[in-house]
C-alpha cells in the first residue's frame, strides 16, 4: 500500500538580502525553512551587510535582472506557489514588475496568499522614494491579502496623521486608519508595534493592532500587549512577517498567528540581549539577532502573550 505523502507548501520570498546579519531573506529564508517551508528567494538587494554598518558594498536588483527570473521560472514551468512573501524593494519600478507576476500566480493558483510588509520608513524617515508609497497604494495592497505596517508605514499608506501631537496616539484614529487600508484589498492588517504609552498604557509595554475582514464585511479586531525590551535591533520587522505568514498557514487564524508570532519574536530578542556584546563598535544600529541561538524556542514557539479582543463596533 502507496504512503501518501504530505505536501511541502511553498513561499515566494522576495526582499533585501546579506551576507553578514539577519534581516531580509536571509532571516525569512531561516525562519520558513525551520517550520517546513520550501521557499524560493529572490534577493531585491545582495548587500556585504545592512545599512547600519559603516560601510555597506553590494549590489541592487534591476528591473530587467528581475523580468528574467521570472521568466526562467516560468519557462522551466517551476512557477506554482502557496504563498508569496515581499519585503524591501527600493523602488516603484520593481514593485510593478512584482506586481504583474503576482497577478499570474494568483490566475493560476487562487489559493494562493500574499504577504506584503510595505517597508517604508520607520520613525518618521522615509527608507523609499515616493514612487514606492504610490505603487504600494495603488497596485500592491490591492493583491495583497496580508499586510504587516509598522505605524509610520500606515500613516504614509492611508494619508491619515495616526498621532494627535508627536507623542501620542488616538486609537480611534487608528482603526479607522486600519479600516481605510482593508478598503484598499488586504483582507487582514497587523500594525505590528505601538508604544502603549501613547496610546495611554505603561511606558514598559508595546502593543499590536490586528484586524481581519471576512467576506461578509465583519471586522474581527484585537490587539495584544506585550513588553518593551530596550535595546536597538535590526531584522525584526523581517523576523516578524516570516513568522506571521508561517503560523498564519499552521494556525488558520489570525489571532492565534498573532499570538504566536509575537512571543517568538519577544524570546528571540531575549536571546540577543542575553547573548550581544556590550559594546558593537561596527554596528551602529544595535545588535543583529541571535537566530541560531534561538532555534529551540522557535520551534517551541510557546505562547507567551494573549489577544484582547476589541469591539468592532470602534472601527465602524
Amino acid at each position: 500500500m502507496s504512503v501518501k505523502t504530505k505536501r511541502i507548501p511553498r513561499v515566494l520570498s522576495i526582499q533585501s538580502h546579506v551576507v553578514h546579519g539577519f534581516v531580509g531573506n536571509k532571516c525569512a529564508t531561516f525562519i520558513l525553512q525551520l517550520y517546513g517551508f520550501e521557499v524560493d528567494v529572490i534577493n531585491s538587494v545582495h548587500y556585504s551587510n545592512h545599512t547600519g554598518y559603516k560601510v555597506v558594498k553590494g549590489s541592487r536588483l534591476s528591473v530587467d535582472e528581475l523580468r528574467a527570473i521570472f521568466q526562467g521560472l516560468i519557462a522551466n514551468e517551476i512557477f506554482e506557489y502557496d504563498y508569496i512573501l515581499t519585503g524591501y524593494m527600493g523602488s516603484g519600478e520593481l514593485l510593478a514588475v512584482i506586481a504583474e507576476y503576482v497577478r499570474l500566480i494568483k490566475s493560476k493558483s487562487p489559493h494562493v496568499k500574499y504577504l506584503c510588509d510595505p517597508v517604508i520608513g520607520d520613525n518618521g524617515k522615509l527608507y523609499v522614494d515616493q514612487s514606492c508609497i504610490e505603487m504600494y497604494k495603488s497596485v500592491i495592497l490591492p493583491l495583497a491579502d496580508i499586510v504587516t505596517p509598522n505605524d509610520f508605514e500606515l500613516e504614509q499608506l492611508v494619508g491619515t496623521q495616526v498621532k494627535s501631537d508627536p507623542d501620542r496616539y488616538e486609537e480611534q484614529v487608528l482603526w479607522q486608519s486600519i479600516q481605510s487600508l482593508h478598503k484598499m484589498g488586504p483582507t487582514h492588517i497587523i500594525v505590528s508595534s505601538i508604544s502603549a504609552a501613547k496610546l495611554g498604557g505603561k511606558e514598559d509595554m508595546l502593543q499590536m493592532y490586528a484586524s481581519a475582514k471576512s467576506s461578509d464585511g465583519q471586522y474581527q479586531t484585537f490587539r495584544i500587549d506585550f513588553p518593551y525590551i530596550r535595546g536597538c535591533f535590526t531584522g525584526t520587522g523581517d523576523l516578524f512577517s516570516a513568522l506571521i505568514l508561517a503560523w498564519f498557514h499552521k494556525e488558520k487564524n489570525l489571532i492565534s498567528a498573532c499570538e504566536k508570532s509575537i512571543s517568538v519574536l519577544h524570546q528571540v530578542l531575549l536571546k540577543t540581549i542575553e547573548l550581544c556584546d556590550s559594546i558593537n563598535i561596527h554596528n551602529t544600529c544595535g545588535n543583529e539577532l541571535k537566530l541560531i541561538e534561538s532555534k529551540t524556542a522557535i520551534e517551541a514557539a510557546e505562547t507567551l502573550f494573549h489577544a484582547i479582543i476589541i469591539d468592532a463596533n470602534i472601527v465602524q
